[in-house]
């Protein structure tokens, strides 16, 4: 069903003008994506393998407006559309990401509404099979709520769900007026994704003291629960193989490693009360997602990577936002920093972005509220870097953006449109299948006869073999040798020439087409194949 619509819908848009100058795809003319802005051009053989996972919303800067649709992408490194998520959630959208799941890739993504305190969302974790269909979705549990900022799949079976809990504490004790009486307390849960089970349950407010916030007590007015002071800010979680969390938290600038059993604070790097000597290559502030790298066999020694915005909104420790990797030492207590990756054309995110170690050793990175994404080499170097529809003039941001390997075989079918100017002996057809990474080439046939599919149906006719030319693939038709109604259709095929999916027929639109972009293949020639917000 959805699949005729789509189909219909591309059918009627070929009939009436268009007013908007967004027309990226014929055949979906409904998605109108971000488009990357690639200023340094990904080459194959040094980026590691996958494809581009990101969320796009509009920035804080003032009058911005894009991107048109904000919501949950797959791009690939040239740029092309993999997979729109419009319309498979609901309200903000972020952290797109893969997990596995009962040995199953899945997607996962927060969706929700922002709340009234900054940097805060109030939703659930929706996880999406290789379908990209809704296989779960997931809440907090305990009468909390789950907010945006963290959702990881632990050993296939578990996930840490960041949570937010508003409590009516007096904040002159820390420097309040008498009229400031709310505090914000971020933790995580880690909880059963198949029965929403708690299985460990950690709040700031019971173990990290207030007063070793840099988080000034006017950013909110603290005056009710939803201007509570949001003194903590936990953004990322991590457990360990020995069954302990590390987690950042952005307001007291400083990472924690908590026991796993006791909830009890192991150590702290950086922030007011540090356990180590962090040395001056090292110091981070405002930071996001840290990750537990490598622990030695003794356990002296712990290497983590981290997003070091290096500011917030009112402070700023360094010219520019940074991807690091430190390692601590626990027999020296000293932190140092092993690999720091400053962000290219002077980028500064003040709030958001994310760091993630890749397989093959390099280091990819999203700067979080300025909109852009960089993978280096190990050693430094710049091997790709775009930005989100956003630069110059900034208009999009993405909370966090990762490489991931994907495959997608979508459950609905491929769309197709036909179009033809009214005059014209040309015919364009346009194929395109949102979400499928498989598909190689297509084949195209016409059907002849009163209506394509239909009892009038005389004969399928194998008209051309296109190779895939990105999310859209277009094949020119020379129509003046038939006479008559005729329709179009469609097969996906593999590397292998397997067929993995057929579109429906759709029948020729006549009004609004475009010249071919390739010489039209005519219908009497034997088939032919073209090489043709502020505090996240």
């Amino acid at each position: 069903m959805k699949a005729s619509i789509l189909n219909s819908l591309a059918t009627l848009s070929a009939l009436v003008p268009l007013v908007a100058s967004d027309w990226q795809y014929r055949s979906r003319p409904d998605l109108t994506p971000p488009k990357l802005n690639i200023t340094i051009p990904a080459r194959e053989e040094l980026v590691d393998e996958g494809f581009l996972f990101i969320t796009p919303y509009p920035s804080f800067s003032p009058g911005a407006k894009g991107p048109e649709q904000p919501g949950a992408y797959i791009f690939r490194d040239n740029g092309d559309l993999v997979w729109s998520g419009l319309s498979y959630f609901s309200g903000l959208v972020l952290n797109l990401r893969v997990e596995t799941w009962n040995g199953q890739q899945v997607l996962s993504a927060f969706q929700g509404q922002p709340a009234e305190t900054p940097g805060r969302a109030y939703g659930n974790h929706v996880l999406l099979n290789n379908k990209y269909e809704i296989v779960k979705t997931l809440r907090a549990a305990s009468h909390k709520f789950a907010s945006l900022h963290e959702f990881r799949i632990v050993d296939g079976k578990t996930a840490l769900i960041e949570i937010t809990n508003t409590l009516p504490v007096p904040l002159s004790r820390w420097g309040g007026t008498k009229d400031q009486n709310w505090i914000l307390s971020t933790g995580f849960q880690e909880v059963d994704v198949e029965t929403g089970r708690v299985l460990f349950e950690w709040e700031s407010i019971n173990h990290i003291d207030p007063k070793d916030s840099f988080h000034p007590l006017t950013a909110s007015t603290g005056q009710n629960s939803s201007q509570a002071w949001d003194y903590f800010h936990l953004n990322s979680v991590e457990k360990d193989d020995q069954g302990n969390y590390i987690i950042s938290a952005r307001n007291v600038a400083a990472l924690y490693k908590i026991n796993g059993t006791t909830g009890e604070i192991i150590w702290t790097l950086g922030g007011r009360s540090s356990s180590f000597k962090v040395e001056d290559d090292a110091i981070f502030a405002y930071q996001h997602d840290t990750r537990l790298l490598h622990r030695s066999h003794d356990d002296s020694v712990e290497v983590l990577s981290l997003f070091d915005n290096a500011a917030s909104e009112s402070k700023q420790i360094n010219s520019v936002s940074r991807a690091r990797i430190v390692q601590i030492d626990h027999n020296s207590k000293t932190a140092k920093a092993l690999h720091t990756y400053p962000a290219p054309d002077g980028i500064l995110a003040r709030s958001q972005g994310n760091t993630q170690v890749l397989p093959n050793g390099n280091v990819f990175t999203n700067w979080g509220q300025a909109g852009a994404i960089t993978e280096f080499n190990r050693g430094g170097e710049v091997l790709f870097h775009a930005y989100l529809d956003s630069f110059p003039s900034k208009l999009a941001q993405s909370y966090r953006g990762f490489r991931f390997n994907w495959t997608g075989i979508p459950s609905e079918d491929p769309v197709i449109v036909v179009l033809n100017g009214g005059t014209s002996d040309t015919t364009d057809v346009y194929v395109s299948w949102n979400g499928d990474t498989k598909t190689a080439s297509w084949r195209f046939y016409i059907e002849l006869g009163e209506r394509p599919g239909g009892k009038g149906v005389k004969e399928t006719r194998l008209v051309g073999e296109v190779k895939r030319t990105g999310f859209e693939t277009h094949l020119g038709l020379d129509s003046s040798k038939v006479v008559g109604e005729f329709g179009v259709l469609a097969e996906a095929l593999d590397v292998n020439g397997k067929v993995l999916r057929r579109s429906p027929a759709a029948a020729v639109s006549r009004g609004l087409a475009e010249p071919p972009s390739h010489p039209p293949v005519s219908l009497g020639d034997k088939p032919t194949t073209d090489s043709f917000w502020d505090d996240l």
